[in-house]
């Protein structure tokens, strides 16, 4: 309905004529409004949502306390994991969703050894359990699992130099003191830079 085209007569009255175009308003900001447009994409639609399509989705391990973005991976790869469920791909698809760059290797019969790289998250307790929670949900009932959680950092690696400068540089039997930095996990060298050397000449008999 827009103003352009109406579904009334031409003779309509001026109450009728406003009554059209108080609908018109209300329903344009329902359809501006409306989620149903994102409503299946877990990663566009509104976070209320969420729950109800983790339910379609068939998600077995539903943690409300995660972080959003961890959520909507784990709804958004819901189907994907249920596909691979019991099987190593489905326990390390399950964990790349809540953020962590995961190893599956199995280490004997029925015995799985999972080594999962923690990036943002925090290395206690709680982060331990609601990884423990996850495998359970998706390995098979007859593997054990041995779990490892590695601290990941990335960082750079840099080389400095640091240079001792000075007008004028006295020798003698005693030579300078070298210039030391310490730095942990740096290495570093010294340079002296002088404008001008004074040698001292020692009169001879």
């Amino acid at each position: 309905m827009t103003a352009d085209a109406s579904i009334q007569t031409d003779n309509r009255s001026g109450l009728q004529h406003a009554l059209e175009n108080l609908l018109d308003g209300c329903l344009a900001v329902i359809e501006a409004e409306a989620p149903y447009r994102t409503l299946l994409f877990p990663l566009q639609t509104p976070a209320q949502y969420l729950p109800a399509l983790a339910i379609e989705r068939g998600v077995m391990d539903w943690a409300a306390d995660d972080a959003e973005i961890a959520v909507r991976d784990t709804v958004a790869n819901g189907l994907i994991i249920q596909s691979h469920a019991c099987t190593r791909q489905g326990i390390a698809d399950a964990l790349s969703a809540l953020g962590f760059d995961v190893t599956v290797e199995r280490s004997g019969p029925y015995v799985l050894r999972v080594i999962a790289h923690l990036l943002e998250q925090p290395l206690d307790e709680a982060t331990t359990q609601r990884v423990l929670a996850r495998i359970n949900a998706y390995k098979a009932e007859r593997d054990i699992a041995d779990l490892q959680l590695v601290r990941q950092t990335i960082t750079r690696v840099y080389i400095g130099v640091a240079s001792a400068t000075g007008t004028e540089l006295s020798i003698g039997p005693k030579p300078p003191e070298p210039v030391q930095l310490t730095a942990r996990g740096y290495s570093a060298s010294a340079i002296y830079a002088v404008t001008e050397i004074t040698i001292p000449f020692r009169e001879t008999l």
